[in-house]
């Protein structure tokens, strides 16, 4: 049920809030002065809808990543050559070798791998 606003035309009182349906009368009496006729309804901006194919922003969004996916990209790879990540300490690095290749080694190999983390 659409939500309506009324002013009168003679004293400027405000209705706010109404709830009326679509095929009832409009109100004409004034609550505050008893004019009849005073009130009219004042258009706001209530009603708001999208239509398939609209712009909207996350519509343009969308549409420009997909136009500018190669450039977003490059500018991405631009920051991070500006930027790089600072090396970590050797006791944060980790290995990528499994136990399996780990018991291989002999021990002078492992404490290298644990120290370097290669």
């Amino acid at each position: 049920m659409p939500i309506y606003d009324y002013e009168c035309r003679d004293c400027g009182a405000e209705v706010s809030d109404v709830f009326q349906k679509v095929t009832d009368p409009e109100l004409t009496v004034c609550p505050k002065c008893f004019s009849e006729s005073g009130l009219f309804k004042v258009i706001t901006g209530g009603l708001h809808g999208f239509m398939a194919g609209s712009n909207t922003i996350g519509s343009i969004a969308d549409r420009n990543t997909k136009l500018n996916k190669g450039r977003i990209n490059e500018m991405e790879a631009m920051k991070k050559e500006r930027n790089p990540e600072p090396k970590k300490p050797w006791y944060q690095t980790q290995g990528n070798k499994s136990m399996k290749d780990i018991n291989k080694m002999t021990d002078k190999q492992k404490a290298k791998y644990i120290m370097g983390g290669d």
